[in-house]
């Protein structure tokens, strides 16, 4: 028999046990009756049709009331229905609602002979007798909360066998999060916290601002609103906030949408790759020159306004600059998180401004300050090499980061006897994304290595080098880590390359000469040569002249250097690390001794510090 058609709000729909013929409107309209004689027979019969009829047409019922002919509609219509009032009371373990009462409830758990507990730990399905659909919406969302959360589906369209299914609670929701980001709350000692929560605590004492992007994360810096006795400007940190892709659970179960769904995954990172950076920076802090961790935490939610006001800014100062805007979604639009985004903010100490936009201010062109922060990053990466075979692989001018020492002033006169240290500028190397380091120490039988495969993301060494130059280093990168030769056209040489050994797990460390060669050149592009200057007079300027005289010996040095490192020589000069050209800067006294232990020793003359430090380059 075909389905019943109905009209009208499906909660209002009647199930009529005994159709007539018109109860349908696809139904013809009956032809008229003939005339029949009135017998005995049919007067008898006539209180059983009177019957049957006040049974079809039975009235409305009151609402409220109940009525044991309803079909129960599945969990999922609730959603559609209008919101209700929350319930007021609770009596005995029960809600009680404002439209329904008592006795309502006490008949509806006695119809069932069956409780909660039984329900959620041994039924797989139920049968329930119909009921009244004469309710409002809110009695079915009461039996479902009876049911103790449970998703009620009707097996098919006529039967009343409803499947019981779990419905997860909040905290299993929870765990499910946990337990995605679990690689690095193992490296937190802190729980899964909501981003607008932990925005709040923040905003109390420090002011928001974004001072950077990386390729998987923003950069935002924490300021102090106010002057506290008990903090200096090293106490504010910086936060790297990356969004996590989501379990694959939590994805909507509607193709189109978890088709768009995944493409914004795309663009996010997997919680086990935060987790090896995170590792990174915790062995990499050891060594002076690279950034100084200091936490991790993961949140969920939307970006609080704090931090959307904080982008918007940082757009503005960039259309400013008519430089590109963010690659990141608005934060203060909904489409472009969802409510429960999770996100992995990794805290730094403030090292100062990236060098990138140093650059761009005309705040380098000193020589003193050029010979400063090329060489202490020289040495930086000199000493990664020794402390932990470490390669950076990604050391543009932004991921250095430069502020002014705080035993120092800008004011101080300069010292021409000194081989560096110059100026006040500290630099620090940040940003440990795609690099390469021993985690574990070099004996032991399975060294733990963090890298990553960039043979998977080949896209890296794609870049238009007409626009930045940096995107040619990526591929000289490559050439020197498989052939020893920056400049193999290795995606000509694909077989070779597979047939070479080689892996981006391995030690290579020429590929961190491929970036000091971009960050020399960077900064010999903007300085302001000594021999621009206007000679002082040798016997009037004494101690202007020797200044003089000293700054183009640095200069000079430092184009020697920039051949050395030229893409074309490197490696085969015999120079194949950072510490090789520590080395030869030391032989050719460019460096002092102290200088290599100073910059890792506080200037201290510790002996055995020395002594291994220099066994460790090999002099």
């Amino acid at each position: 028999m075909p389905r019943q058609q109905v009209y009208g709000k499906r909660s209002r729909a009647i199930y009529d046990a005994l159709p007539a013929p018109l109860s349908s409107p696809e139904q013809p309209p009956p032809k008229p009756a003939r005339t029949k004689k009135t017998t005995a027979a049919s007067k008898q019969a006539e209180p059983k049709q009177e019957a049957n009829v006040a049974v079809r047409r039975s009235p409305r019922k009151t609402l409220g009331e109940k009525s044991h002919n309803v079909v129960l509609l599945p969990v999922e219509a609730i959603q559609y229905a209008k919101e209700m009032k929350q319930p007021r009371v609770k009596r005995k373990g029960h809600i009680v609602w404002d439209s329904d009462d008592e006795e309502d409830v006490r008949a509806v758990k006695a119809r069932d002979h069956q409780n909660e507990e039984e329900l959620l730990c041994d039924m797989t399905s139920l049968r329930l007798d119909t009921v009244n659909l004469d309710h409002e919406p809110d009695a079915l969302e009461q039996a479902t909360k009876d049911f103790g959360g449970l998703s009620l589906q009707p097996q098919d369209e006529g039967a009343s066998t409803i499947e019981v299914q779990h419905r997860k609670s909040p905290k299993e929701d929870i765990n499910e999060y946990e337990t995605h980001c679990g690689s690095i709350l193992e490296l937190s000692s802190h729980r899964l916290t909501c981003f607008e929560t932990w925005s709040e605590q923040l905003s109390q004492h420090f002011a928001v601002t974004k001072i950077a992007e990386a390729s998987f994360g923003e950069v935002y810096r924490l300021s102090l609103q106010e002057d506290l006795s008990a903090f200096v400007s090293t106490d504010e940190s910086v936060f790297k906030i990356i969004p996590l892709k989501a379990p694959d659970s939590t994805l909507p179960v509607d193709k189109r949408k978890r088709k768009a769904a995944m493409a914004k995954q795309d663009a996010m990172t997997a919680p086990d790759g935060v987790a090896t950076e995170v590792k990174l920076l915790q062995r990499m802090s050891a060594i002076p020159g690279f950034t100084n961790f200091r936490d991790v935490r993961i949140l969920q939610g939307r970006p609080p306004p704090a931090f959307a006001q904080a982008f918007k800014a940082w757009n503005a100062v960039q259309k400013k600059k008519k430089k590109d805007l963010s690659h990141f979604p608005d934060p203060s639009k909904k489409s472009s998180y969802t409510a429960d985004q999770l996100w992995a903010v990794i805290e730094m100490q403030d090292a100062g401004t990236d060098l990138e936009r140093l650059v761009e201010e005309g705040l380098t062109t000193s020589i003193w300050t050029t010979w400063d922060i090329f060489w202490q990053t020289v040495l930086s990466l000199a000493k990664g090499e020794e402390g932990a075979q470490f390669e950076h692989r990604d050391l543009h001018l932004g991921n250095i980061c430069v502020r002014r020492s705080s035993s120092s002033s800008a004011n101080d006169p300069i010292d021409p006897t000194l081989t560096l240290n110059f100026t006040s500028h500290e630099t620090t190397i940040i940003d440990y994304t795609i690099s390469r380091c021993l985690m574990s120490p070099s004996s032991s039988t399975t060294p733990e290595i963090a890298h990553q495969d960039l043979t998977r993301d080949p896209t890296i060494f794609e870049g238009d080098s007409s626009e930045e130059y940096q995107y040619d280093i990526y591929r000289y990168m490559r050439g020197a880590l498989y052939f020893d030769d920056p400049l193999a056209e290795c995606h000509t040489l694909q077989t070779e390359m597979d047939q070479s050994g080689r892996t981006w797990e391995q030690y290579h460390p020429q590929t961190n000469l491929v970036w000091l060669h971009l960050i020399l050149y960077k900064l010999l592009e903007q300085v302001y040569w000594p021999s621009q200057w206007k000679a002082p007079s040798r016997n009037k300027q004494k101690q202007e002249y020797v200044l003089h005289k000293r700054a183009k010996e640095l200069g000079k040095i430092l184009l020697k250097v920039q051949d050395f490192l030229d893409p074309s020589a490197i490696i085969g000069n015999g120079i194949c690390s950072a510490g090789d050209l520590v080395v030869l800067a030391l032989q050719e006294e460019w460096l002092g001794v102290e200088d290599v232990v100073g910059r890792h020793c506080g200037g201290g003359g510790d002996e055995s510090a020395l002594v291994s430090q220099l066994e460790g380059l090999e002099l």
